[in-house]
């Protein structure tokens, strides 16, 4: 293992300012040409130190920024209509890039990675989705998806009117 300090943000690795420990073949090929991390010595470590100072405000102008965005995102209530079968299962599914599209649709732009789901949306229904714009910086949205041709139906609707109490007639009893 290696030990190397970041210059940049690394995703699943560390932050900017911190000392990681990779595999030599991560650093070497990766890390290092892209510039996104340095070797550890004495002048690493100061010129690190004297740019914490403005990456912490930049840091700060930027959670700012995304707080006015996810401001707008929550506001968003996003309808996405596919072809789905009787059932109200889809033919295809709703992917991340699908709601980042839709969203766009109806004004507020980000980028689909953004995005958290577990698995994609493969049924009719209504969906809280999870918009990650920064590790402070989270909104939830709801997603409704429609079927196509009949965007109206969701399904368990017919299941409620249904399920609502009937009286009915008592059970006769044989006469002894």
């Amino acid at each position: 293992m290696i030990d190397l300090l970041l210059v940049e943000d690394v995703e699943n690795l560390g932050k900017r300012g911190e000392q990681v420990s990779v595999k030599p073949g991560f650093a070497r090929n990766h890390l290092i040409p892209l510039r996104l991390a340095v070797y550890i010595s004495s002048d690493n470590i100061r010129m690190v130190e004297k740019r914490r100072v403005a990456w912490l405000a930049e840091e700060a102008k930027l959670i700012n920024e995304l707080k006015e965005l996810a401001g707008h995102i929550g506001k968003l209530d996003i309808k996405i209509v596919q072809k789905a079968s009787d059932s109200g299962h889809l033919y295809g599914s709703v992917t991340e890039v699908d709601i980042a599209t839709a969203a766009a649709g109806a004004g507020v732009a980000f980028e689909s990675k953004h995005v958290k789901l577990d698995h994609h949306l493969k049924d009719v229904g209504d969906y809280e989705v999870l918009v990650r714009l920064h590790e402070q910086v989270e909104v939830t949205i709801p997603v409704r998806i429609r079927m196509e041709g009949n965007e109206d139906w969701v399904p368990g609707q017919e299941l409620e009117a249904e399920a609502a109490p009937t009286e009915e007639a008592p059970e006769a009893t044989p006469a002894d």
